[in-house]
């Protein structure tokens, strides 16, 4: 597989890193800037929202540009946002750069352009690389960039985060060969979301996410009344989450070209019994040594669900190879649309029944998942969509 890929895992991991590496920090930014816990958190809500809803937009505006020049420019102007919002006086401008920072970020796609690189049999294996750029984001680049505000202050984490995007738009300006995009672009583009084939596989996408993050929000709490652990020691659960990531898209890479609908049917399934595990633990007695099969389900989970990522972009773009980046784009929002509507599931259901439901409501959405993966991931191949 073409070395250059790894540039674009490194595009990634700063991507990623500097969008969520000064959560960790949420309370000491509010106090220095005046707001309050709940204030300081929206910094990464409308992150969130901003990507989710301008990212498709964004994408189909933009299809036709070179995808090396969308790359530099949007870790480039990550990078100087960045820089900018370790100045800012206050609350409402570091809202403001939070808002401007993901719109750049939409400019992200590096595994459009790692599709451009390889031939379509090496696709999957490409996009696993460039998605371990994002498993290695929240396993190294979010926890260092956590520590170096713990010791500089904040303002610090946003100069790493800034320093990392603007060293990676200089290695893909530099390393990457100008990539002519075959996307067709412009707002016809769009209507692929409203195709049958890609709601299927995006609802599959939608699935996976809210299923776990029935689980993923609560995890410290979970962790808490399973073993009875509490503050740092809950990190040492949530590790597994990364080991779990970083075995799921080595697999995920290896089988995205595979046949029918077996593979992400048997995904779906695992995280379904990982996620049931969960509730099975949550109904015993507290005890310390619930912290092994706690930990296997995390990991179990974990890997279900970033194997199932590269098939789910390999899919996408083997039915819109025109429409790459805006399929990726919606995706994108699916993810995050999947994260937030699975965390409010899982709030309901432990504010109406507690948290011992919370797996097997999680699991209820995996299940709704492998069933509708039939369809989407059925062989031969769906027509592609013009």
């Amino acid at each position: 597989m073409d070395r250059r890929i790894w540039l674009l895992a490194w595009a990634q991991f700063a991507s990623a890193t500097g969008a969520y590496a000064f959560t960790g920090l949420i309370a000491r930014l509010g106090a220095d800037l005046g707001v309050s816990l709940a204030t300081a958190g929206q910094l990464a809500a409308v992150y969130a929202l901003t990507f989710a809803i301008a990212g498709p937009p964004i994408a189909a505006l933009t299809a036709r540009a070179d995808r090396r020049l969308l790359l530099t420019l949007g870790l480039g102007l990550i990078g100087a946002l960045n820089l900018a919002t370790a100045l800012v006086p206050d609350f409402g401008t570091a809202l403001v750069l939070r808002v401007a920072t993901a719109l750049a970020a939409s400019l992200v796609l590096p595994a459009v352009a790692a599709s451009m690189l390889v031939p379509v049999e090496q696709r999957g294996r490409a996009i696993a690389t460039v998605m371990a750029g994002l498993t290695l984001a929240f396993s190294l680049g979010i926890p260092l960039g956590t520590a170096i505000g713990g010791a500089v202050g904040w303002r610090g984490t946003f100069i790493f985060s800034g320093l990392l995007a603007l060293s990676a738009a200089l290695a893909v300006r530099v390393g990457l060969p100008a990539l002519p995009s075959t996307d067709r672009g412009g707002a016809g583009s769009l209507g692929i979301a409203f195709k049958p084939a890609i709601l299927r596989v995006l609802g599959t996408s939608w699935l996976a996410f809210a299923g776990l993050f029935c689980i993923a929000a609560y995890l410290g709490p979970i962790v808490t009344a399973t073993t009875e652990i509490e503050g740092s020691g809950i990190g040492a659960i949530q590790v597994f989450v990364g080991l779990g990531s970083i075995l799921g898209i080595w697999f995920g890479g290896r089988l995205a070209e595979s046949s029918g609908a077996r593979v992400p049917v048997r995904l779906f399934l695992v995280l379904a019994a990982a996620l049931v595990g969960y509730s099975l633990l949550l109904g015993l007695p507290p005890a310390l040594w619930h912290a092994v099969p706690l930990s296997l389900l995390v990991f179990a989970g974990s890997a279900s669900l970033f194997a199932l990522a590269p098939l789910v972009q390999a899919r996408l773009m083997g039915l819109a190879p025109q429409d790459r980046a805006v399929a990726l784009a919606l995706n994108g929002a699916v993810i995050f649309a999947g994260q937030g509507t699975g965390a409010a599931y899982g709030g309901a259901i432990i504010a109406g029944w507690g948290l011992v439901w919370t797996g097997l409501a999680g699991s209820m959405l995996a299940l709704a998942g492998a069933v509708l993966a039939v369809r989407a991931f059925a062989r031969p191949p769906a027509k592609a969509i013009a």
